[in-house]
């Protein structure tokens, strides 16, 4: 063997120490700390089933209660809503105003007196130029105009919520946003929120505060140490991403079935659903809506759904909590450990190169020492650069605040929030860039090397195979952490961890199909690219179990053969990389599509060890089995031929 190989083994063997070390911490935090679930249920589906069904409300959220129920969602108060609802009605005083108002126009809305009372203290505290007043005995007036004012939120229900709380749910505020959300509105809104409950979910798609308050509306969270719901499977929620990433680790995981989304499931189906956004995707806060349309039979049909809800997810593993937060953040991989990652990830690098282009052992071996210190220096370099930015972010706010101390207080507002709108974004936003470079490194050149390697026999050939299990690692410890685990930040592939090696594969094919073949990758690739598609992430989860009664037992039988012979979830292929490897060198490129296959089989063994949201032991049930198997597979036919 090589020296340079040699080294680059050794390498390799350390940064898969490394990962070792690291994935064991992650798997205690998964199994320990990882599996509570929080089953939230929207207010307004609720109300409706109760009304349909002839209970009273206390009623129906005790049912909720006793059947897995968790939280209640509580809109936050506006006029539109209240207006919606036939709670305010507009009313025309027996003696209007006569004065004229200092904006808008008056207006009359009639309604509950206790509400009546509420809302007028706060629309006085919000918004006084609406010289907002109660005329006897309760009747709201307001200076303005409805599609102006009706908008703005007003604060929560405190007697619905007093109604929940009773049942023994929890709650789940959710503010609306809408046009100038002022720094004082929202903070009035956020800690009117943490005196309700821990969680935040933004109704609507827009997080208030977004775009120009945004800045405001995270101070507040922070402030009132609220827990931020992050929709990261929809994304539909404008600003989620800034808030999500300033203020994790005190962000949970949610989702929620659109309308569309519901139309093709009943509740059973929808169980299984959710079971698989809890094991594939790290959703730990459903929030529920009932079915009442298609599927639906009669209104308290929504209780069963949520039994049903309570007894998969437990089934799977996952236990049904009023606290769906771990108690510990996700453990950040120490940046030792990053820096031995790095290191195998360039001495793969170079070994790749190296076998390419045939590298003499004078060249093959400082390009395999200096590949793996660069890559080692990465994580230092980039904790080191984000730390300069924060300091010298603070101490230029902390000099702006005291150069500017004379100014009025107003000025004084205005100018700080336009600082904060420029300030440099990467102190703000610290990048993660070592990390996804690591996880590329590893998932582009582990394939790449362990296809070239082989051709000095079968310990050649095995050890070969070492590197993709090296990637795996390294990929897993890359992407783990807070940030990773709450996808905030994501795996980077830019679809090259495919075209790579497939590219390399491409060598054992006759020559006069070589041209064709990397002119179909590149194809294949810029396609991708140009429709935002992650190739292999579409393979990657596993599938919904469970059927419906929608379909016969001929039909769920045909459904389980498919889906045992289809690509998902790619991990259960993990195997053919070195299977198809050792039966492709064994009669010397008899089978010229092996090596492709093979490249194939190795991408589809490491893509799952990208996702931290699912758990490690899960990736691995799959992946270490198949992996063996093809192992001993490739092997034997190696020995064979």
């Amino acid at each position: 063997m090589k020296l340079s190989r040699l080294i680059s083994l050794t390498l390799t063997t350390v940064g898969t120490l490394a990962a070792s070390r690291e994935l064991y911490r992650r798997h205690q935090w998964e199994q320990q700390h990882n599996r509570r679930m929080v089953i939230c249920v929207d207010f307004d589906d609720i109300q409706a089933a109760a009304i349909r069904a002839g209970l009273p409300l206390a009623e129906m959220l005790a049912l909720l209660a006793q059947n897995g129920a968790t939280h209640v969602s509580l809109p936050e108060m506006t006029l539109n809503r209240l207006l919606s609802l036939g709670i305010l009605v507009p009313k025309a005083p027996s003696r209007p105003r006569q004065t004229t108002p200092k904006v808008g126009h008056w207006n009359y809305l009639h309604g509950p007196t206790t509400l009546v009372s509420r809302l007028a203290e706060e629309m006085k505290v919000r918004m006084p130029y609406t010289e907002t007043a109660v005329l006897p005995p309760a009747t709201l007036v307001f200076a303005g105009n409805l599609p102006t004012i009706g908008e703005i939120g007003l604060g929560f229900d405190t007697e619905l919520a007093t109604q929940i709380t009773q049942a023994g749910l929890g709650i789940v505020p959710r503010p609306v946003s809408y046009a100038w959300p002022e720094k004082a509105l929202l903070e009035r809104t956020l800690t009117q929120a943490r005196a309700l409950s821990r969680y935040v979910a933004f109704a609507g798609n827009m997080v208030l505060g977004h775009e120009m308050h945004l800045e405001e509306t995270v101070a507040a969270l922070q402030e009132n140490g609220l827990i931020f719901v992050y929709f990261a499977e929809s994304r539909h929620q404008k600003g989620d991403w800034f808030v999500a990433k300033r203020l994790a680790p005190h962000v949970i995981l949610g989702h929620q079935f659109t309308p569309d989304e519901m139309i093709p499931l009943d509740f059973h189906a929808a169980c299984h659903n959710w079971v698989h956004l809890a094991r594939e995707r790290g959703i730990r806060f459903c929030y529920v809506n009932f079915f009442r349309v298609l599927h639906a039979t009669e209104p308290l049909e929504g209780i069963t759904y949520v039994h049903h809800l309570k007894h998969a997810l437990e089934d799977a593993g996952f236990v049904v909590t009023h606290d769906g937060m771990p108690d510990v953040p996700a453990p950040q991989p120490e940046l030792s450990s990053l820096s031995a990652a790095g290191m195998a990830v360039g001495s793969m690098g170079a070994t790749a190169v190296s076998s390419l282009l045939n590298l003499p052992e004078p060249i093959a071996i400082p390009l395999t020492a200096v590949a793996a210190a660069a890559t080692a220096s990465l994580p230092w370099l980039e904790a080191t650069l984000n730390h300069q930015r924060q300091h010298t972010s603070h101490h230029e706010h902390h000099h702006h605040e005291q150069h500017h101390h004379h100014h009025t207080h107003q000025h004084h507002e205005h100018h700080h929030h336009h600082e904060h709108s420029h300030a440099d974004l990467h102190a703000l936003y610290p990048p993660s860039y070592a990390p996804k470079l690591l996880a590329l490194g590893a998932a582009t050149t582990a394939p790449t090397v362990a296809l070239l390697s082989g051709e000095k026999g079968t310990a050649d050939w095995l050890a070969g195979q070492l590197f993709p299990v090296t990637a795996a690692g390294i990929l897993a410890i890359a992407m783990s952490g807070p940030e990773y685990q709450l996808r905030i930040e994501t795996y980077r592939g830019f679809n090259l961890d495919w075209l790579v090696p497939l590219a390399v594969a491409g060598k054992s094919l006759p020559r006069r199909w070589q041209p064709a073949w990397l002119g179909a990758l590149v194809a294949g690739w810029w396609l991708a690219r140009r429709k935002g598609m992650d190739v292999l992430a579409q393979v990657d989860p596993g599938h919904a179990e469970g059927h419906t009664h929608h379909i016969s037992a001929a039909m769920a039988m045909l459904g389980d053969v498919m889906m045992a012979i289809g690509p998902k979830p790619a991990r259960k292929w993990a195997g053919l990389g070195p299977a198809m490897h050792g039966v492709g060198k064994g009669e010397n490129g008899r089978y010229p599509l092996s090596p492709a296959l093979a490249a194939i089989g190795y991408e589809l063994g490491l893509v799952g060890f990208r996702h931290p949201e699912r758990a490690l032991a899960d990736t691995i049930q799959l992946a270490a089995p198949s992996y063996t198997l093809g192992l001993l597979t490739g092997w034997l036919a190696r020995l064979i031929t």
